[in-house]
């Protein structure tokens, strides 16, 4: 994870911070200093820290960075106090990456400094709409994503593989670039640590693609947030129910590579299970009563600001058709408890259909967890899921994480599933389905539409869109 300093001040940085804050696509932590208290938001994800003091003050910069950040993005109005936080700065980071927006361009001499002028970027701006004029190789496309660079970290779920081993649906890799040189795409042409990725194709699927190749080993709940939150609700619930829900959040935390768990108690009723719950608070888990009243979706509302990064419901509340809405607008990744623990279960397993979007994030929490990985692939005319498979078997390489491959034409995957004795995490993926409660879904062919009505098994359901993210 990169430590990433932003200085901001004026109109553009508040633009700029606003986009951060709702596009928010990577697992970096930001501290940010403005000496405008306006700019800093009331709810704000836990990765980023606010400060409110002069920045041309060396000793209290000093303060702040405990550690040194990786890059330093310094975004002002005001010229001449652009020079004075350059300064400070350089006092005690001189050598690292600095990005500089301000109204004027400064030309100091530095040579880590790269200076953005909004002049420049408006008159390259104004050139593509001239006719028989070349377009600035900054401004190709339609500005819409559709075109992406990105950076192949050490430990990308991506390394050493082969382009020819990728699936690239509704996406392509173009070409390579690596040691000052552009390699273009070929099959056996694989991927190394710090390649520069260029990639084309449709811009939401692009986001996913980014997404998974930025994405260390072991890494979930990031790149959806860095918090586990279990919500139990006193009404719906009796306390065997809330105790084993406590439990299996408790097995996640555990388990997981997350920083802290939120437990929040809708409707409180009994003040010894109140207790309880709270004696079990430390650093890492914190407890949080509604006395508002507020309807789970209400407060999922609220939560989504601190990126929820996995929530964790009682197949109970995840029954209301508002719930599963508000998971699926925010692109919340859910854990659904059920009749079975995950504590009792040995293995893992998901229902191959033809979307691989959500391969590396369920092989990382199988491996998180060490369960076994199993896939059930169904097709009453043997025609099976072959390119979707092959994206799961390479990622299986990756992570070390052998996978059981069961296929069939005879056995419904639900029955498959009812008739399985022994406990096991089902991964599904979080999709219009389960919001379906019309006669066409009943009717409908989709796995998960059936398979989010079983309270057998516990289940993780995985976004496939991280636009909200």
């Amino acid at each position: 994870m990169k430590q990433i300093a932003l200085i901001l001040e004026g109109e553009c940085a508040k633009i700029f911070l606003e986009k951060l804050l709702h596009q928010y696509h990577s697992s970096n932590f930001y501290t940010i200093i403005t000496l405008d208290a306006s700019l800093i938001p009331h709810t704000y994800p836990n990765h980023f820290s606010f400060h409110h003091f002069d920045p041309t003050s060396t000793p209290r910069l000093q303060e702040v960075f405990v550690s040194q950040p990786d890059s330093l993005f310094l975004v002002h109005n005001d010229p001449k106090e652009c020079k004075l936080i350059h300064s400070a700065l350089r006092k005690i980071f001189p050598e690292i990456p600095l990005i500089l927006h301000s109204t004027h361009t400064l030309e100091i001499d530095d040579p880590h400094l790269e200076e953005v002028s909004a002049l420049s970027l408006a008159s390259n701006k104004l050139l593509t709409h001239l006719p028989n004029i070349p377009t600035p190789i900054q401004d190709v496309g339609i500005g819409k994503g559709e075109i992406m660079e990105i950076l192949v970290p050490s430990g990308s779920v991506y390394c050493y593989r082969t382009l020819g081993s990728i699936s690239q649906k509704e996406w392509k890799i173009a070409g390579i670039y690596r040691d000052d040189e552009f390699l273009l795409s070929s099959y056996s042409l694989s991927i190394r640590p710090n390649d520069r990725i260029l990639a084309i194709g449709n811009p939401k699927i692009l986001n996913n693609v980014y997404r998974q190749i930025t994405s260390s080993l072991g890494q979930f709940p990031i790149p959806f947030g860095k918090d586990l939150f279990l919500y139990l609700d006193e009404d719906l619930l009796d306390e065997v129910e809330i105790l084993q829900d406590i439990d299996e959040a408790l097995f996640l935390h555990k388990h997981l590579n997350n920083a802290q768990l939120m437990i929040t108690i809708l409707n409180p009723r009994r003040f010894d299970l109140l207790e309880h719950i709270k004696s079990i608070q430390n650093t890492s888990i914190n407890v949080q009563i509604d006395y508002q009243s507020l309807s789970l979706s209400e407060i999922l509302n609220l939560h989504r600001k601190k990126r929820i990064g996995l929530a964790i419901l009682n197949h109970k509340l995840f029954s209301s058709m508002d719930v599963k809405k508000t998971l699926l607008e925010f692109s919340i990744p859910t854990f659904k408890t059920a009749k079975h623990k995950l504590q009792e279960c040995s293995s893992s397993l998901i229902l191959l259909e033809e979307d691989p979007h959500i391969a590396s994030i369920t092989l990382d929490i199988a491996s998180q967890l060490n369960l076994d990985f199993e896939i059930y692939d169904f097709d009453v005319d043997g025609h099976y899921h072959t390119e979707c498979f092959d994206t799961y078997k390479n990622l299986s390489q990756i992570f070390a994480k052998p996978i059981h491959l069961t296929q069939s034409q005879s056995k419904n995957p639900i029955i498959y599933l009812l008739e399985l004795q022994k406990p096991i995490l089902q991964f599904l993926p979080l999709d219009p389905a389960i919001s379906n409660h019309t006669l066409s879904g009943i009717a409908s062919t989709h796995l998960t539409y059936h398979s989010i009505h079983l309270d057998k098994n516990p289940q993780i359901l995985i976004p496939m869109s991280y636009e909200n993210h």
